[in-house]
């Protein structure tokens, strides 16, 4: 306000000396003005006095007068005619000095002329042209004078125009200082005051303004900051206060929202008043069950409540501050659990109460139990344990390790487990244990150690480590017991798991380990190395004709006759029955492999002196070198396998070296059985028959079927390659229920047609009796759909489904043989020991083997075997047949020894369904 208040002062003054200016060279100009017109006025006066004389003129000395007043005013200030003047500027001295010469010469002619006027009544042309002359030259001058002062007028007023605009600018200038000072001193401090106003209102205490000016602003802002800095604080207090509430608040939340303890209050009347969901799930009731007016002794069980009665009275009375105890506690549903109580006294809105926390301590009785338990284990367990700090000094042990070792606490604390050490055991064993114990802190495993007594054991030992909260190791724990005869047991097992128990050779298993850790050696260290497959020839017979006891020794009597003929780095085991393997090591050329299967063919042919026989056996041996028959055991074997096959095939006795071409054999046996299967899907087998006729009247009475099989790329297939193949496929079972489908078929027609009596032979194979396949429930059906008898039906069977018959084989023959089937017994006389057979079944017909016919005659030793065959059949009420009759001579030789039927190309070869229709046509045997 003083600014604003100098300010419009300033202006004024400066308004009213510039007015005073401008009067003062108005008064100047003015009073130039008048100069000029005096000068005029003198002249004219002069003029008109010497025109007419005698008028009232003024005196001369009066308008010089006049005017000198006026240009003294003018020259040094002064007042003339009225007009206050101030001295003019210095600027127009000489102006003023020109003037004032003009003057005095304009005074110098006027005074001529007055003086002439004065002395002659009138003035000359002469003195009249000097006056308007002088004149002239004074109003020059005074009108320059005055040009000059209006000019200058001229220049005042502009820059007083100029100076107000100054002035304007100024003003604006100082009313801008004066805003930015009202804005520095006064608004901005109202504004910060005013913000920090709208902080504190919203909640913001911290807010502190920075004005430092000592006015009134500034007080107040002082004040603000003060009230600022104690609102904060009190709330800092507040929130300082709230928290310790909160945490103390969250604390027991959290310590009351916990799974394990039950946390509760009790009012000074002994009833709940607080219980978390703990102590809820723990009693079996609800919180809201337990804060009604439950009586507090209700949380445990009645025995009980006499001392926890006796224990809230304390507290609340003021007897005891708190306290710890342990009770029964009752669950709703009546069940009691143990608990440990811990209670502390308080003032609950004015009144004393209990806080307090209950933990079911069930589980930890439990433990302790168990841990008593475990001490009592610890003392009286018979396994052995021992507890090392970390560098293998013992700290404890327990009886069942003085009971082991033999050594006393007294003996072993403080020592070191090397006491013990037996010396069987190298550094890297106990490098490798300890390694082991700082990579994951245990170790088992067996190791032998000493008694004290001297005696060595094996002990079972597993070390745990115990380590510290830091990490660091705080002991070791051992556990061990004496697996001296366990262990011993274990090898006695392991050896018969890997041992045959009959011949002590290693078995199918341990063969089969050796030769795939012998193929990784020799294929590591590129060595060659013999498998050799063994088979024992005629052992069945042995076996069935003299009993096991007796194989079993001839087996223990091979073993060792193998052992015999080998080296001792090659391996001798036993696959199972009477395969053997020999895995022939370093071989350094066939020649030596050679050499080792003639000893061995040798000495197994040599006869054996068993229990009480003596029997004579051979053997045939399949032979494969690694790598060059297979770089795998499982084909290794296989070739062996074909090998040894194929040594059979030569007449046994014999061994023989796997080639390709027993492969491409195997893989013309597999395509064999897979043309027989389709044939057998495309019908591409038909039935041949061959008569059988009774030897008295030479009339066909019966017939055998006889399977054929014409495939279209090999033509006519012989039986012997495909029945084989049949039965070690197992299709043997279709292919015989296709030759009973056919035959029975054909049969029927034939009862019905031309012999009512008619029946027909049908060979059966083992397999097929074997095998749980073969539905003879069906084939009876057949039988009785086609309303053929039983009777009419013979089944013939080798010797070899006697030897190998077995329960499955029984049960079939037996149901056939019951429904009324013939059976006959096929190539009679060819098995070991079919004689002793031929009670086992109820036998209808023999079948003498063509061997023991082709070659008879008067002469012939066979003549008497097939008759006392013929008579010790028909002893035993059976009929006989005689097969391969080819001549005259042998069907007369067999009529007279007795012989039933006879079949041969004597009589007829094998023929088709059609042409042994002709052979019944031809022979009448029309119905």
């Amino acid at each position: 306000m003083v600014l604003v208040a100098l300010l419009a002062l300033g202006n004024v003054v400066t308004l009213q000396a510039m007015l005073r200016r401008f009067d003062d060279i108005g008064a100047t100009v003015n009073l130039a003005g008048k100069m000029r017109m005096l000068s005029q006025r003198i002249a004219l006066e002069a003029l008109a006095e010497n025109l007419a004389q005698g008028g009232n003129w003024p005196e001369v000395q009066e308008r010089y007068a006049s005017f000198t007043e006026s240009y003294t005013a003018l020259r040094q200030g002064g007042i003339a005619y009225g007009l206050a003047v101030r001295p003019v500027d210095p600027l127009f001295t000489p102006t003023l000095d020109q003037l004032h010469h003009a003057w005095q010469h304009f005074q110098t002619v006027v005074n001529a002329a007055h003086a002439t006027i004065h002395a002659q009544n009138n003035l000359s042309r002469i003195q009249v042209l000097e006056i308007m002359a002088a004149s002239d030259d004074l109003w020059a001058h005074s009108e320059n004078l005055l040009n000059q002062l209006v000019e200058f007028s001229g220049q005042v007023q502009q820059r007083a125009l100029w100076a107000s605009f100054l002035l304007f600018g100024i003003d604006i200038f100082v009313l801008l200082i004066g805003f930015f000072i009202i804005q520095l001193r006064v608004l901005r401090p109202v504004q910060e005051i005013s913000a920090q106003c709208a902080e504190m209102i919203v909640g913001n205490y911290s807010i502190r303004n920075k004005i430092t000016a000592s006015d009134e602003l500034g007080q107040l802002a002082a004040v603000l900051n003060q009230a600022a800095e104690q609102i904060e604080k009190l709330l800092l207090d507040i929130a300082t206060e709230r928290s310790a509430v909160a945490q103390m608040q969250a604390m027991f939340n959290g310590l009351a929202e916990n799974d394990v303890a039950g946390i509760y209050m009790i009012s000074s009347e002994m009833k709940l008043i607080y219980a978390n969901d703990q102590l809820a799930t723990m009693l079996g009731y609800s919180k809201e069950d337990l804060t009604s007016n439950f009586e507090a002794v209700r949380m445990f069980a009645p025995k009980s409540g006499v001392l926890v009665r006796a224990k809230i009275l304390d507290r609340l009375e003021g007897r005891a501050h708190s306290t710890r105890y342990e009770t029964i506690a009752a669950h709703a549903n009546g069940t009691t659990f143990d608990v440990e109580i811990f209670g502390t006294s308080m003032m609950y809105q004015g009144q004393p109460a209990i806080i307090g926390m209950l933990i079911d301590i069930s589980a930890r009785k439990r433990t302790e139990d168990s841990m008593r338990r475990a001490a009592l284990v610890y003392q009286h367990t018979s396994e052995a344990m021992v507890v090392t700090d970390p560098n293998g000094v013992v700290l404890d042990i327990n009886p069942a390790f003085t009971t082991i070792t033999g050594y006393r606490a007294d003996e072993i604390i403080g020592r070191r487990l090397n006491i013990i050490s037996s010396g069987r055991h190298d550094r890297d064993f106990y490098k490798t244990m300890w390694d082991a114990l700082k990579k994951s802190g245990t170790w088992s495993g067996d190791i032998y150690n000493i008694r004290k007594n001297g005696e060595e054991y094996i002990e079972r030992l597993t070390i745990t480590t115990s380590f510290n909260t830091d990490g660091s190791i705080n002991s070791h724990i051992g556990l061990f017991t004496d697996v001296t005869k366990l262990r011993q047991r274990e090898a006695v097992i392991w050896r018969q798991a890997h041992f045959d128990n009959l011949t002590q050779l290693p078995n199918r298993q341990m063969f089969q380990e050796s030769l795939l850790s012998t193929i990784e050696f020799s294929r590591r260290e590129q060595k060659i190395f013999a498998l050799v497959f063994l088979d024992l020839d005629f052992f069945k017979e042995v076996n069935d004709t003299f009993g096991h006891d007796e194989g079993d020794e001839l087996l223990r009597q091979v073993a060792s006759r193998l052992q015999s003929c080998v080296r001792s780095t090659d391996l001798v085991a036993r696959l199972g029955g009477d395969e053997f393997v020999l895995i022939l090591h370093n071989t350094k050329s066939r020649e030596d492999i050679f050499s080792i299967c003639k000893k061995v063919l040798e000495n197994i042919s040599k006869p054996y002196n068993l229990t009480n026989n003596i029997v004579n056996i051979s053997v045939s041996a399949g032979i494969t070198f690694y790598p060059e028959d297979g770089q795998d055991g499982r084909t290794l074997l296989k070739h062996a396998d074909l090998a040894m096959y194929a040594a059979k095939d030569k007449g046994r006795n014999q061994f023989a070296v796997f080639d390709i071409e027993m492969e491409q054999e195997a893989q013309s046996r597999r395509m064999l059985l897979r043309d027989l299967q389709k044939g057998l899907d495309k019908k591409e087998f038909l039935l041949y028959y061959q008569p059988i006729v009774a030897m008295q009247t030479g009339k066909i009475v019966k017939a055998e079927a006889l399977i054929r099989w014409d495939q279209p790329l090999r033509g006519r297939v012989n039986p012997g390659d495909f029945i084989p193949l049949a039965e070690e496929s197992g299709m043997i079972v279709p292919l015989g229920n296709w030759i009973f489908n056919e035959a029975m078929q054909q049969l029927a027609v034939w009862r019905t047609q031309y012999k009512s009596d008619f029946s027909i032979s049908v060979n059966v194979s083992p397999v097929q009796l074997l095998s749980t396949d073969l539905d003879c429930k069906q084939w009876l059906e057949k039988l009785a759909q086609l309303k053929i008898p039983s009777q009419a039906l013979v089944i013939e069977i080798t010797e070899r489904m006697l030897l190998e018959s077995d329960k499955i084989s029984d049960e079939n023959i037996n149901t056939l043989q019951t429904a009324g089937i013939e059976l006959a017994l096929d190539d009679f006389g060819t098995g070991y020991s079919s004689l002793s057979y031929l009670k086992r079944f109820d036998i209808n017909y023999i079948k003498i083997d063509r061997s023991f016919v082709c070659n008879l005659h008067r002469a012939s030793e066979d003549v008497a075997l097939c008759q006392a065959i013929i008579v010790m059949a028909h002893q035993l009420g059976i009929q006989v047949v005689a097969e391969g009759v080819e001549t005259q001579e042998q069907h007369s030789i067999l009529l007279e020894a007795g012989c039933d039927f006879g079949q041969g190309y004597w009589y007829c070869k094998p023929i088709t369904a059609a042409e042994m229709t002709q052979r019944l046509v031809q022979e009448n045997l029309k119905i």
